[in-house]
Protein backbone atom coordinates (compact mmCIF):
# COMPACT_ATOMS: atom_id res chain seq x y z
CA UNK A 1 0.00 0.00 0.00
CA UNK A 2 1.55 3.35 -1.26
CA UNK A 3 1.52 5.84 1.14
CA UNK A 4 0.77 9.35 0.66
CA UNK A 5 1.66 12.61 2.27
CA UNK A 6 -1.24 15.37 2.60
CA UNK A 7 -0.56 18.82 1.18
CA UNK A 8 -0.79 20.37 4.61
CA UNK A 9 1.42 17.47 6.54
CA UNK A 10 3.76 18.51 3.24
CA UNK A 11 4.11 22.27 3.99
CA UNK A 12 4.16 21.56 7.91
CA UNK A 13 7.58 19.75 6.72
CA UNK A 14 8.93 22.34 4.36
CA UNK A 15 9.10 25.34 6.65
CA UNK A 16 10.21 23.01 9.47
CA UNK A 17 13.25 22.48 7.50
CA UNK A 18 13.75 25.77 6.07
CA UNK A 19 13.63 27.02 9.69
CA UNK A 20 16.36 24.84 10.42
CA UNK A 21 18.80 25.30 7.60
CA UNK A 22 17.78 28.62 6.01
CA UNK A 23 17.33 27.52 2.40
CA UNK A 24 14.37 27.05 0.03
CA UNK A 25 12.52 23.57 0.59
CA UNK A 26 10.19 21.11 -1.78
CA UNK A 27 7.98 18.70 -1.72
CA UNK A 28 7.88 16.86 -5.09
CA UNK A 29 5.49 13.67 -5.96
CA UNK A 30 6.63 10.95 -8.63
CA UNK A 31 5.37 12.75 -11.46
CA UNK A 32 7.85 15.77 -10.47
CA UNK A 33 5.30 18.28 -9.47
CA UNK A 34 6.21 20.26 -6.53
CA UNK A 35 3.04 20.35 -4.22
CA UNK A 36 4.52 22.21 -1.31
CA UNK A 37 7.26 24.65 -0.96
CA UNK A 38 8.65 27.10 0.96
CA UNK A 39 8.76 29.24 -2.56
CA UNK A 40 5.33 29.89 -3.32
CA UNK A 41 5.61 30.58 -6.83
CA UNK A 42 7.05 26.99 -7.39
CA UNK A 43 4.05 25.15 -6.40
CA UNK A 44 2.00 23.11 -9.15
CA UNK A 45 5.28 23.29 -11.44
CA UNK A 46 7.64 20.32 -12.62
CA UNK A 47 11.02 19.37 -11.22
CA UNK A 48 13.02 17.43 -14.26
CA UNK A 49 15.24 16.36 -11.01
CA UNK A 50 12.38 15.38 -8.52
CA UNK A 51 11.21 13.23 -11.32
CA UNK A 52 14.55 11.51 -11.98
CA UNK A 53 15.05 10.96 -8.41
CA UNK A 54 11.60 9.54 -7.97
CA UNK A 55 12.50 7.01 -11.04
CA UNK A 56 15.48 5.80 -9.91
CA UNK A 57 14.70 6.31 -5.98
CA UNK A 58 18.46 7.61 -5.55
CA UNK A 59 19.57 11.49 -4.39
CA UNK A 60 20.70 13.52 -7.23
CA UNK A 61 22.79 16.72 -6.49
CA UNK A 62 22.41 19.69 -8.53
CA UNK A 63 25.39 21.56 -9.44
CA UNK A 64 24.03 24.41 -11.13
CA UNK A 65 20.48 26.74 -11.33
CA UNK A 66 18.57 26.37 -14.28
CA UNK A 67 20.80 23.49 -15.69
CA UNK A 68 17.04 21.31 -15.95
CA UNK A 69 13.58 22.26 -16.22
CA UNK A 70 12.47 23.69 -13.14
CA UNK A 71 15.45 23.18 -11.18
CA UNK A 72 17.69 24.95 -9.05
CA UNK A 73 20.90 23.79 -7.35
CA UNK A 74 20.65 21.68 -4.51
CA UNK A 75 19.90 18.45 -3.83
CA UNK A 76 17.01 16.12 -4.44
CA UNK A 77 16.16 12.83 -2.27
CA UNK A 78 13.42 10.08 -2.10
CA UNK A 79 11.54 10.00 0.79
CA UNK A 80 10.32 6.07 1.90
CA UNK A 81 7.66 4.55 4.53
CA UNK A 82 7.49 0.92 4.87
CA UNK A 83 10.11 0.39 1.48
CA UNK A 84 7.53 3.06 -1.07
CA UNK A 85 8.65 6.33 -2.40
CA UNK A 86 5.77 8.65 -0.97
CA UNK A 87 7.94 11.65 -2.28
CA UNK A 88 11.10 13.86 -3.08
CA UNK A 89 12.70 16.18 -0.45
CA UNK A 90 14.52 19.54 -2.72
CA UNK A 91 16.66 21.62 -0.80
CA UNK A 92 17.99 24.27 -2.74
CA UNK A 93 21.57 25.25 -1.92
CA UNK A 94 25.06 24.48 -1.98
CA UNK A 95 25.19 20.18 -2.83
CA UNK A 96 27.55 19.79 0.25
CA UNK A 97 26.32 22.40 2.28
CA UNK A 98 22.33 21.15 2.20
CA UNK A 99 22.41 17.57 1.93
CA UNK A 100 22.79 16.63 5.94
CA UNK A 101 19.20 18.82 6.05
CA UNK A 102 17.90 16.23 3.74
CA UNK A 103 18.59 13.52 4.95
CA UNK A 104 17.18 15.00 8.49
CA UNK A 105 13.93 15.70 6.42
Amino acid sequence: MQMHIDKMLAQQIVNTVKDVCGQNVNFIDASGMIYASTDENRIGTFHEIGFQAAQTGTMIEVSENNSFTGTQKGVNLPVYHNNDMVAVIGITGDPQDVKKYAYLA
